[in-house]
């Protein structure tokens, strides 16, 4: 004989069904209704203003303007920034000799943030009665139409080889050394091919040796500051530094007539009491900074 199972015919239970039910179909409405807002808005990103450049930063440009970076991305006729080609635009705006890298970010919107590297302007020489810049490659920027930073040393004299060794070492100079020379002259002496005339911009003279100038400029500063100045900030002794070998003061009138060699050269004079102690504090200040730099 075949039990009875009794049927459950619980209200409880069919409710709790209803509920999921209804809880199911509200989840899928909700679901829909979010998708299809969301192809509104991308039908709208894509189809109206929202998504045209409408604006580019530039920055990290010193030499290049701003205008002409802007010029190369080609964005006058507002394409649209999902579809924008920024790998293009980079090799365009890259063309330029000054510009070593650049680095184009799309914004969320309608922007660009255009991040420029440039090479360093290490100097400024003459090229067919024209003053141009030197870039820290070597390359001498003929067709230049800027400004020539102020900072950039004039160089005199130099030739080929000795060009680029000059440039070599400036562009390993640090930076706010080298903004402090006004014109580097190529001066050779029988006994110092790589002998060089440096004017610096506080007015004071060094004479220097192209292979050892980059170590020993980096303590002008203190030199500077070591010799002995009037109110005005010029020397009350008119000479010059001498770091063709090791550190020394040399006023000018203990230089034989026609001559301007370093004091390697033999061809200083004996030189007064404070002249000697104008070398003592130079040398003294020299040795200082040397023994903190350890």
């Amino acid at each position: 004989m075949k039990e009875h199972i009794p049927q459950i015919n619980n209200e409880y239970l069919k409710e709790k069904r209803k509920k999921q039910l209804l809880k199911r179909r509200r989840r899928q409405r909700n679901v829909m209704i979010a998708l299809v807002l969301l192809v509104v808005l991308i039908v709208l990103y894509m189809f109206t203003p929202i998504s045209k450049i409408s604006s580019a930063t530039v920055e990290g440009n010193h030499n290049v303007s701003k205008e002409e970076v802007i010029k190369k991305l080609n964005i006058s006729q507002q394409p649209r920034i999902y579809a924008y080609n920024s790998g293009k635009a980079k090799e365009r705006i890259e063309q330029n000799d000054l510009i070593q890298s650049v680095h184009i970010k799309k914004g969320l919107f309608n922007s660009l943030t255009v991040e420029v590297n440039e090479y360093d302007i290490v100097g400024v020489t003459s090229e067919k009665g024209k003053n141009v810049p030197v870039l820290e490659t070597g390359k001498v920027l003929n067709d230049f139409k800027g400004d020539i930073p102020n900072e950039a040393p004039y160089l005199t004299g130099f030739k080929s080889s000795e060009k680029r060794k000059i440039v070599q070492t400036l562009s390993e100079m640090d930076s706010k050394i080298r903004g402090q020379i006004s014109e580097i002259v190529y001066a050779p002496q029988k006994d110092q091919s790589q002998l060089i005339q440096l004017f610096m911009r506080d007015g004071i003279e060094v004479l220097g040796n192209m292979n050892s100038i980059n170590q020993k400029l980096k303590y002008y500063p203190s030199m500077s500051r070591a010799l002995d100045k009037d109110e005005t900030g010029h020397l009350k002794e008119s000479g010059f530094i001498d770091l063709s070998v090791g550190a020394t003061f040399i006023p000018y009138n203990n230089v034989k007539d026609g001559q301007n060699n370093s004091a390697s050269s033999q061809d200083v004079q004996k030189s007064s009491a404070s002249t000697n102690e104008a070398k003592e504090a130079l040398q003294s200040a020299l040795n200082k900074i040397k023994e903190k730099d350890k």
